[in-house]
Formats: structure tokens, C-alpha cells, sequence
């Protein structure tokens, strides 16, 4: 028999869990908004401060409470009666959870610091065809990550598509 939680670790995990996700859709939403704010900016010192902030924001409010939500989404998953692929809604949470993760670690990371670099090297002269090239990727890709965060919301409290049956299950009834 697996390991299940009591009720009260239970609880304590999903207030974790819940913590840290309204952490990376706050987090995620400040960068959005930072970054939206880049192009209404006057000068390169307020570039340079609205990119600092954002990296701030990276740093607290996207990458810890992102992992933490992997890590506490998969603990209730396995150690509660919903399992990590018995249904098809944790599935997706998953998937969307991990894709979103690697998008900002493959992708808005690198564009934050690349915005970051041009303003440190050519300060509001920086708002070159690259730099609305890059600024308009962290807005589409943030815009993004703020769906899918919000779509997870949706589909916590749903619970769409119900359970994943097992091919073994079906053999047996197509036999019968």
C-alpha cells in the first residue's frame, strides 16, 4: 500500500501548494506588467530599474515558487487518491507546469539578461529592432505562462476529463 497523507499534513501541503502558486502568478503577472511598463520608459536609467526589478522578480517570485509548486503538486499527487497519471486533469497540470518551468528557464531568463545587456551597453539607445524584437517575445511568452498558470487554476477546481483508463482494463472488456 502506497503512502497517503493525513488530513492534516494534507492540508499543510496544499497550503504550500497554494502559496507558492499564487506566488508565480503574482510573480508572473510583476513581470507582464514590468515588462509591458519597458516600453513606455523615458530614459535608460528607468530601462535599467524596471529590468532590475524584473530580475528581482524572476529570482523570488518565478523560479522558487515555480519548482516549489512542481515539487508539492507531485507529493499530492502520489500521496493522495488523485496519482500523478490516474486522471487526466493532474496530467495536464503537470505538463504545463513543466513546460512552463523550461520556457522561462530556456527562454525568458535569456531574454530578460539579453534586454539587460543592451541597456548596460547602449543605455536608451538600446531600443533598437532587437530590443523590440526580444521585449516583444518576454511579453508574448509572460502572456503565455499567465494563461497556462490561470488555465491550472480552472482545471484544479474542474477536474475536466476524468480518469485515465488503463489499456489493460479495456482489453478485458473488449474480451469479455
Amino acid at each position: 500500500m502506497a503512502y497517503r497523507l493525513s488530513q492534516k499534513k494534507k492540508h499543510l501541503l496544499v497550503a504550500i501548494h497554494v502559496i507558492s502558486v499564487a506566488s508565480w502568478i503574482g510573480g508572473t503577472l510583476g513581470m507582464l506588467l514590468l515588462g509591458i511598463y519597458l516600453q513606455s520608459a523615458d530614459s535608460g536609467d528607468q530601462l535599467a530599474y524596471t529590468l532590475a526589478s524584473m530580475e528581482v522578480i524572476d529570482e523570488n517570485l518565478l523560479k522558487y515558487p515555480a519548482l516549489l509548486t512542481l515539487l508539492t503538486g507531485i507529493l499530492l499527487s502520489v500521496w493522495t487518491q488523485w496519482g500523478l497519471v490516474k486522471h487526466y486533469w493532474v496530467v495536464i497540470k503537470l505538463v504545463l507546469t513543466v513546460t512552463t518551468i523550461l520556457l522561462g528557464i530556456l527562454y525568458l531568463d535569456n531574454w530578460t539578461m539579453s534586454l539587460a545587456d543592451m541597456i548596460r551597453d547602449m543605455g536608451f539607445a538600446s531600443q533598437s529592432k532587437k530590443f523590440q524584437s526580444t521585449w516583444s517575445s518576454i511579453i508574448s511568452m509572460s502572456s503565455f505562462n499567465l494563461f497556462c498558470l490561470l488555465f491550472m487554476v480552472f482545471v484544479t477546481y474542474y477536474k475536466p476529463f476524468g480518469k485515465i483508463k488503463k489499456r489493460r482494463a479495456e482489453r478485458k472488456s473488449d474480451h469479455s
